[in-house]
């Protein structure tokens, strides 16, 4: 039964999402907001069933949405297609070192805002695009491969704690029964 752990990645991505726009650590040191739900989703698409890649997608948006300034929900493509792509390929993805995790998050944290940017110029937006942009997307790519550090143990540890565990037999389970004439044998 995968549904509490659903629920308790709706609950770490709301969590996150609302202690990079509260707390605001990273726009005061680097000048930018980082981005969690790039690197959340990576690891979700990874470990995982689909159906909690597309939950991810529709409720991660919805929550940055709200938070910022962002048009409602244009975070929710980007996020769904790196979800669906990785969701594809995770037999092929290398995930079990410290290196491929930060690689993944990283290639997470740099897809989802140029596809972000994509759609917001394909739907008629104005964004401020300067050289700035590129110290903000540099920002997100590293932040990304360090989230991703975070979230694969996360993610690891909640998926083990919310498991359904087997119930314990009342009897010896050792016990060997011996059918036939033989009572003894």
């Amino acid at each position: 039964m995968k549904h509490f752990f659903i629920l308790t990645i709706l609950l770490t991505a709301l969590i996150s999402v609302y202690l990079s726009a509260a707390v605001g650590l990273s726009l005061q040191f680097l000048g930018t907001q980082i981005n969690p739900l790039p690197a959340l989703m990576m690891v979700v698409a990874l470990r995982a069933p689909f159906s909690a890649v597309v939950t991810l997608a529709i409720f991660g948006a919805l929550i940055q949405s709200s938070l910022s300034s962002d048009p409602i929900g244009i975070g929710m493509l980007p996020l769904y297609s790196l979800g669906f792509a990785v969701h594809l390929n995770a037999r092929s993805l290398s995930q079990h070192h410290t290196g491929p995790r930060f690689a993944l998050g990283a290639i997470a944290g740099a897809i989802v805002p140029a596809l972000t940017l994509a759609l917001l110029l394909l739907a008629g937006k104005q964004p401020m695009i300067g050289w700035f942009t590129l110290w903000q997307w540099a920002v997100g790519i590293v932040s990304s491969g360090l989230l991703a550090l975070i979230y694969f143990p996360l993610l690891e540890w909640m998926d083990h704690s919310v498991e359904e565990q087997p119930l314990a037999a009342p009897y010896d389970t050792t016990t060997r029964i011996v059918r036939g004439p033989n009572l003894n044998g």
